[in-house]
């Protein structure tokens, strides 16, 4: 009875574990959620707005060495007739090529788009990724716009102080990838 016991208690152990891990953390906003592993931080307290720039959140792995990300929607006037979400391969490339452009300080890399397809009822979201090199070090930019507005995700891999910045690896671009497809339009 007791090994029974037991083994019923560790049966339940890891369904326990395996349904907390399903459920994960919700990153939601005002114009979208995301899906994040179970036990990351979110944080949402004094986000500042400018003219055309809107922090929306942040998130991030609690370990010691974690990926981290900031979350901001930022209006861009001379692009309010540009829309990824036709998936239109050449409306996707010009924005790269201008996203290239605009960060070539950065020595950026184009990593590919994600795809997030948040619902048969709605169209696919494009989201561009990017590898980026500044004087602080190396971080991925993705985002996604439509009607001038982006949707901008900048994630970095940095101690729990925030004092150094690390390369990432496949294995943290994969992650990355597999957060920004679980993006859903806020309902």
């Amino acid at each position: 009875m007791k090994r029974l016991l037991g083994v019923m208690v560790a049966v339940i152990l890891v369904l326990s574990a395996v349904c907390a891990a399903a459920e994960g953390v919700t990153f939601t906003t005002n114009y979208f959620t995301l899906q994040l592993p179970d036990g990351w931080e979110t944080d949402f307290e004094d986000l500042e707005k400018e003219d055309n720039e809107e922090e929306l959140g942040y998130f991030a792995d609690p370990a010691n060495v974690g990926l981290a990300c900031g979350v901001y929607l930022v209006y861009y006037e001379d692009l309010k007739d540009i829309s990824l979400f036709n998936l239109d391969e050449e409306t996707i490339q010009d924005y790269v090529d201008a996203i290239l452009e605009e960060m070539e300080d950065g020595k950026p890399e184009y990593l590919g788009t994600v795809t997030a397809s948040p619902s048969p009822d709605l169209k696919p979201i494009p989201l561009v990724l990017f590898k980026v090199t500044d004087e602080d070090g190396e971080f991925i930019y993705a985002d996604t716009i439509t009607n001038g507005y982006s949707i901008q995700f900048e994630f970095f891999i940095m101690d729990m102080d925030g004092d150094t910045m690390y390369p990432f690896t496949d294995a943290h671009i994969e992650q990355i990838k597999s957060i920004l497809e679980t993006l859903q339009p806020a309902t």
